[in-house]
């Protein structure tokens, strides 16, 4: 990989191709602003959500993902400093959404007309699943439950298979992205006292 003088990146190597880098540069630097300040209008979902075009002799996209994941988790931080009472309690947020997502089966979504697809309501319940169990461990009401843990970067990744008549993909994709937020405020959170 290279990286050339006033880049902020490696390019990628070889010949696969990476991100835009006259994209990427612009993005970072209204990152940057918004971050300080001096720009408003830039969320952690925007940041999440972003998406750049893939062009030979681009940024290493391993690289930027990575500086876009930290800047998502400063965005957070910044963007958190109080929740829906007023004060910044994770361990109360993440009850509020477990209790929202603790909807019975196959009723946790509006879902899309039939003619229509939508996400896979198997798919969605059974991840939701997993989400509900580190909730419920982040929040210690139920430390031992059985099941796999679940990090920040398979709720960012997952892929639900297309159904139709199956649940509406922005509903989900909405709750997903909240549920990012809270496990990278979980994260960012000093630890309680004991």
């Amino acid at each position: 990989m290279s990286r050339r003088r006033g880049e902020r990146f490696h390019r990628a190597p070889g010949l696969r191709k990476g991100y835009s880098r006259k994209q990427v540069e612009a993005f970072v630097a209204r990152v940057d602003l918004a971050l300080q300040g001096a720009v408003p209008g830039v969320t952690a979902t925007d940041i999440r959500r972003v998406g750049f075009e893939l062009v030979r002799r681009g940024y290493d996209v391993e690289e930027v993902d990575a500086a876009l994941d930290e800047m998502e988790l400063h965005a957070v931080r910044l963007g958190t400093t109080t929740s829906r009472r007023g004060r910044l309690d994770p361990v109360s947020e993440a009850a509020f959404m477990r209790q929202e997502l603790s909807a019975p089966y196959m009723q946790r979504f509006p879902r899309v007309g039939f003619v229509r697809r939508g996400y896979d309501i198997d798919d969605v319940d059974d991840f939701l699943d997993r989400v509900c169990v580190a909730l419920d461990r982040a929040i210690g009401t139920d430390p031992k439950t059985e099941g796999r843990g679940l990090d920040v970067a398979e709720v960012r990744t997952v892929a639900f298979r297309p159904r139709r008549g199956g649940y509406a993909e922005d509903e989900v994709d909405e709750t997903l992205d909240r549920v990012v937020e809270m496990m990278l405020l979980m994260q960012a959170a000093p630890p309680a006292p004991r």
